[in-house]
């Protein structure tokens, strides 16, 4: 699995199915702030979307 070191017990991997409800709920709090970066099938508006948007 891709992984970055950051430092001491940080790292940068990417989402999985699992982060699903976490994800949904920061897409909620930074829909407005992320639309003009991101295309329309990313911002998804629930739990089954994000879910989606793993997928990918």
């Amino acid at each position: 699995m891709f992984s970055l070191p950051l430092r001491d017990n940080a790292g940068l991997e990417p989402l999985e199915i699992w982060h699903a409800e976490e994800f949904a709920a920061h897409l909620d709090r930074a829909r407005e702030h992320i639309r003009p970066w991101v295309g329309p099938a990313f911002v998804t508006d629930d739990v089954d979307g994000a879910r989606a948007t793993l997928c990918v």
